[in-house]
Parts: structure tokens; C-alpha cells; sequence
């Protein structure tokens, strides 16, 4: 869990810095001004469609943080099972579920089924320690609150309230992502003060399923009671 809260202070401070220089922008007309080795100054004026595509831009920077986060909290459980060494006897009703779906993800006919039955059966009669794999998950460039919140369900950790500015980022990140709308077309909806709203409520809820996890993992909740 601590890389994880490392790479979530690391996108953040990205997020943090991004914003706060656009910030600028909603004051009046910006230009950049540059200094080339000879002394001489350059400037670019920040014109209205430039700024719109830099304030649209944040959204993917937004979205980054939070899939990112999400995963990297995925992963930490799965590492904190393999390092308690468990078996499937072990593991909590969540987990079991979760392992047994993603041992039959792959199966398409009845022998593939029935090869699978065999191996998986084994491993439990023998108390085989079991690996988990991110993708017993999905995780696939849709995560919102009520994405977090199933992962929660399936997992077995306490879900977060609230969360709905997730599914703004999500839409507007797809929407750039899949080319439905220009960035100066999304840009031009908000202004860097609407963003930075945006991302307290984000990281706040953000947060907050980073704790619930965090006490998941401490709490060994993956285990059988």
C-alpha cells in the first residue's frame, strides 16, 4: 500500500501543478515568454483556443489519477494475499469468488471446462497457495464511483459515498480519448476555477477509497474469519 499512496501523491502533485499555472488563465490574456541562449525574448500570446484546449486537457489528467489509483489499490491487495501465502481455504467468501471467476474467465468448450475443473480442484484438495491476477478485475478505462463501488462489492472493502464528479472526468476523458469532441469544444464549457472544484471533490473521494483499502489490507479482510 505505500507504493501505491507514493504513485497516488505523485499524479497528484502532477494534477496540482497543471492546474495551479493554468489557473492564470481565467484572470485575462496569457503569453508565455522565453529566453533563448543569445538573450534574445520570445513571446506566444495564449489565445482563447489554446486555453480552452489546455483547460480540457486537465480532464485527462484528472482521469489518470483516479484509474491509476484505483488499479495500483487492486494490485496492493493481490500482492498483500500472495505475501500471507494463502490457500483457498483461507481466503475470505469475496476472494474465493473472485479467484474461482477468474480460473474460468478463459474457458470456451467442455473440454477446456472440464481440464480446468481438474486443475482447480486440486489446488484446493492440496491447499496450493494461489496466485491472483489483475485481470480478475476489470479495469478498462471506464472506472467512476459506481465502478469503485463494485470493485468494493467484490472485494469485500467498505464502499465510499458520494463520488458523482468521477463520472464528469469519465465522459469527458472519453469523449477526448474516442475523438467525439475536439478539446476546444470540451475546454470551452469550464473554467480553470471549475476544474480545481473538480479535483478537490475528485482526490477527496479518491482519498477515501484509498483509506477503506488501507484498512482492508491492515485488517487482513481477505481472510477467512
Amino acid at each position: 500500500m505505500i507504493t501505491t499512496k507514493s504513485e497516488y501523491k505523485k499524479r497528484l502533485n502532477e494534477v496540482d501543478l497543471y492546474f495551479n499555472t493554468i489557473q492564470l488563465l481565467d484572470q485575462g490574456q496569457c503569453s508565455v515568454e522565453c529566453r533563448d541562449i543569445s538573450g534574445s525574448i520570445s513571446t506566444y500570446v495564449i489565445d482563447q483556443e489554446l486555453s480552452k484546449i489546455l483547460k480540457a486537457n486537465g480532464f485527462l489528467l484528472l482521469y489518470n489519477l483516479i484509474e491509476a489509483t484505483v488499479r495500483n489499490s487492486v494490485v496492493a491487495i493481490l500482492n498483500s494475499i500472495v505475501a500471507d501465502k494463502l490457500s483457498y481455504r483461507n481466503l475470505s467468501e469475496n476472494m474465493k469468488k473472485l479467484w474461482v471467476r477468474q480460473e474460468t474467465k478463459e474457458i470456451k468448450d467442455f473440454n477446456q471446462s472440464r481440464d480446468k475443473i481438474y486443475e482447480m480442484s486440486e489446488k484446493i484438495l492440496n491447499d496450493s497457495l494461489l496466485e491472483f491476477k489483475e485481470a480478475c478485475v476489470n479495469i478498462s478505462g471506464n472506472i467512476d464511483a459506481q465502478a469503485i463501488r463494485d470493485l468494493a462489492k467484490q472485494f469485500g472493502y467498505t464502499e465510499s459515498t458520494n463520488g458523482r464528479h468521477l463520472q464528469i472526468v469519465k465522459e469527458k476523458r472519453n469523449k477526448l480519448a474516442h475523438g467525439e469532441f475536439t478539446f476546444s469544444e470540451i475546454g470551452k464549457e469550464y473554467t480553470v476555477k471549475d476544474l480545481i472544484t473538480l479535483k478537490t471533490e475528485v482526490t477527496n473521494y479518491i482519498e477515501d477509497v484509498l483509506k477503506n483499502v488501507e484498512d482492508f489490507i491492515t485488517d487482513k479482510k481477505y481472510q477467512r474469519v
